[in-house]
């Protein structure tokens, strides 16, 4: 998902070791309209080509010509503005994926959303709706909730009329779990990949000790007072937050934040301020992250109940306005 994140990179790449015949890369740079770290250590008896920045870049541009809501020439702004195209695999497998959270979150997690996220502001333009503008937010909800866009197959598709979709609470993790792929077919040992903030690895960091991530401390102003340390072991993480990406009402000064509630079409607002997702997929970890968000605290325990495979690391304000942690993670670093 393409949005402001609230996470510090915590991993001591380069530590020494004695394994000096390593190979290790980084790359880092910008795409997708956002960074990305990628962090590669191949084997002593590795004998094929290395991954190169070319590589790396291909792969990131090959996403953003099928995902984002930015490039007007993109399969899913195509689809938005009422083309048929051909889908490509990348594309039917985010709409599964989309249909798959909206399934196991109930609804949270909305696909067809896109007319409400543009009416607030919180996608590629600036927004128009006020804090007033009822009518107009249960004129746009018409529009939502449809599932007949979903493709069956990779064919030539087209929207059904009026559906927009927004997957920017999948997109980021989905290209960083590509990437992953892409990484292991190479036979690259181990990685940590990073894109706008999603992450995911596997293997081991050079010095064979687990890659950590460390986790921003909540506040208005972007800082470097770390929350708590989570070490990453061949699992993705997401986090996503309330507390920076919101807007104020011009008339009222009322500020919101950028979760929406996907039955209603208003911004909502928890006690969750910040929720970071660590399980086996890049792409749900970020879906997890946006939609725990919006469940608030007890929804979102209950869901992990009900889902062991997942773990999270919230951060909310209690009754008095204190922030306060709670996890179901026991290895972390204060």
């Amino acid at each position: 998902m393409i949005r402001t994140f609230y996470i510090i990179f915590f991993s001591f790449f380069f530590a020494s070791c004695s394994q000096e015949n390593i190979h290790k890369d980084v790359f880092e740079g910008s795409a997708q309209g956002t960074s990305f770290l990628i962090k590669l250590i191949y084997s002593q008896s590795f004998s094929e080509d290395y991954v190169s920045e070319n590589d790396i870049k291909k792969w990131l541009s090959h996403y953003n010509e099928i995902a984002s809501p930015w490039d007007g020439d993109s399969e899913i702004s195509k689809l938005n503005s009422g083309d048929t195209v051909n889908l490509s695999p990348e594309l039917f497998e985010l709409c599964q994926l989309a249909i798959e959270m909206k399934r196991i979150t109930n609804g949270i997690l909305e696909p067809t959303l896109e007319p409400i996220i543009d009416g607030w502001g919180f996608g590629i333009n600036n927004g128009y709706l006020d804090y007033d503008d009822t009518l107009k937010v249960q004129s746009l909800m018409e529009l939502v909730g449809n599932d007949d866009w979903l493709p069956l197959s990779m064919h030539k598709c087209a929207w059904p009329e009026d559906v927009k979709l927004n997957f920017m609470s999948l997109a980021q993790g989905h290209s960083v779990d590509i990437i992953i792929d892409s990484l292991r077919s190479r036979g690259v040992n181990s990685a940590f990949v990073e894109v706008g903030g999603e992450i995911r690895t596997y293997g081991k960091k050079s010095s064979g000790d687990d890659f950590t991530v460390g986790i921003e401390r909540p506040a208005i102003k972007k800082h470097d007072e770390l929350q708590v340390i989570i070490p990453l072991k061949n699992r993705a993480l997401a986090t996503s937050g309330n507390y920076r990406n919101f807007k104020e009402d011009s008339s009222t000064g009322i500020k919101f934040g950028h979760t929406i509630n996907a039955f209603t079409g208003w911004p909502v607002q928890t006690e969750v301020l910040s929720s970071t997702i660590i399980g086996p997929s890049c792409a749900k970890a970020d879906a997890l992250a946006t939609a725990f968000l919006a469940m608030g605290l007890n929804e979102s325990k209950l869901w992990l109940d009900k889902n062991p495979e997942w773990d999270a690391y919230i951060i909310y304000s209690d009754e008095s306005g204190k922030f306060r942690n709670w996890t179901t993670l026991s290895d972390l670093e204060y």
